[in-house]
């Protein structure tokens, strides 16, 4: 008679705990619809300003390629060589260690001091196609591409 009273007790506990266990249900359920929604949202905010930032250090790297072959001083030179080696120093695999935002302002603070030294000679294909691009008949600045 001892079984019986706790069978009813359990079912009793069930009764009354079943609100609660369909809450803690439901909220694992979301839980987990959530962090498969959230890595799909990440992925894809990931890419496409992984897809921006190459592109913006692309064209800083042909523009320093292109200049290497310049003659310019010494100081330039070290200046572009340096630009450069950071460029190919930047990580290229999904290492959490890395300080790509850290990164990638030095290297545009390395380019702004290229231009700098150069008188704004450096680069300036590159400014003209972005100011023609930005005169469009909207008159609509272009995105910003920075994080």
């Amino acid at each position: 008679m001892v079984d019986k009273e706790q069978d009813f007790n359990e079912l009793l506990d069930g009764i009354i705990l079943a609100e609660e266990n369909l809450n803690l249900e439901g909220y694992e359920e979301g839980l987990e619809v959530g962090r498969a929604q959230g890595v799909q949202e990440g992925y894809q905010l990931g890419y496409a300003q992984g897809l921006q930032l190459g592109k913006e250090l692309a064209e800083i790297y042909a523009v320093v390629v292109a200049q290497q072959t310049q003659a310019h001083t010494e100081k330039v030179q070290r200046a572009l060589q340096q630009l450069r080696k950071s460029i190919d120093d930047f990580p290229r695999d999904n290492n959490p260690e890395a300080d790509i935002i850290g990164t990638v302002e030095s290297i545009r603070n390395q380019y702004k001091r290229v231009r700098v030294l150069t008188a704004g000679k450096v680069g300036k294909f590159a400014k003209k196609v972005e100011d023609s691009g930005s005169s469009s008949v909207t008159g609509d600045k272009g995105k910003d591409l920075s994080f």
